[in-house]
């Protein structure tokens, strides 16, 4: 099943004006559809997932004097996820002072028509589509419209180790494994239900944000097969290996106090919750 991309189909072939930063005011743009006008040195599946952590988690930008950059912010403990980006396009990893958080720079002008390259096709969130609209009119690289979605896309891991979760919660004395991904606009999470099914909801909380959520076997199975196919690496992605364990304790119903299995699921969750820490 696929997705088309956000943009309208009728400036594919034609030419838009877009404000951009510093003297690149006005300037127009060629919006281009073909993978012919792609160059790059970066696998397909690591720019797909690269473009899902930007989506997620990362910020393009042209600075007032005409300069571009990246950056990415993350927690802690997805250090080695930026260390892993920073090994593929180079730049710099600092803490952010006062957050625990890490924050990921790249600025460097050769850099970043490589990672222009690598990542244009790909991005699709709302706003990281006008991110990249403007750095390619500085760069002079005719931007790509986003390549429509299938269940083989990288970009769905990347996406979900930025704006991702995996939790286990009791609902009526019973254990629920949920997978979650989060965001602000509904047409930035409604890809994961087109290919992958479950529900959308609107929450109010925060300011309100939309949540695309699985918690069926069946639905949940579909995407650890998508999980062991495709390359996750945040901390959190690391629980997809325990989901068969989980399954086959809840069989066995060891969630249960009395159950002779219950210490073995005692020390699932022990498991479980460390790899959160």
């Amino acid at each position: 099943m696929f997705i088309s991309g956000f943009l309208p189909r009728s400036s594919q072939n034609g030419v838009s004006k877009t404000q951009s930063a510093g003297n690149q005011r006005h300037k127009s743009s060629l919006v281009g559809t073909s993978e012919t006008t792609r160059a790059t040195t970066y696998p397909k599946s690591f720019c797909e997932w690269l473009a899902g952590i930007i989506d997620g988690d990362g910020s393009i930008q042209v600075s007032k004097k005409g300069y571009t950059s990246l950056e990415i912010t993350m927690g802690l403990e997805d250090l080695p996820l930026l260390r892993y980006i920073q090994h593929m396009l180079g730049g710099s990893i600092k803490m952010r002072a006062g957050a625990k958080a890490y924050r990921y720079r790249l600025h460097n002008h050769l850099g970043m028509i490589k990672l222009m390259n690598c990542i244009n096709g790909h991005i699709r969130h709302s706003a990281r589509l006008l991110q990249l609209h403007r750095v390619c009119q500085v760069l002079e690289i005719p931007v790509i419209l986003p390549i429509p979605l299938d269940a083989q896309s990288n970009w769905f891991a990347g996406f979900f180790d930025a704006d991702g979760t995996i939790t286990i919660a009791m609902k009526h004395g019973l254990p629920q494994l949920s997978i979650r991904v989060t965001n602000k606009l509904l047409q930035d999470v409604e890809s994961y239900k087109v290919v992958f099914g479950g529900s959308l909801y609107f929450d109010s909380s925060q300011n309100g944000y939309y949540q695309w959520s699985i918690q069926s076997r069946k639905d949940v199975i579909m995407m650890l097969d998508y999980f062991k196919s495709n390359t996750f690496r945040s901390h959190k992605s690391r629980r997809f290996f325990l989901i068969e364990e989980y399954y086959s304790l809840y069989d066995l119903k060891a969630f249960k106090p009395d159950s002779i299995h219950h210490k073995a699921w005692l020390a699932f969750l022990d498991k479980w919750n460390k790899l959160m820490i």
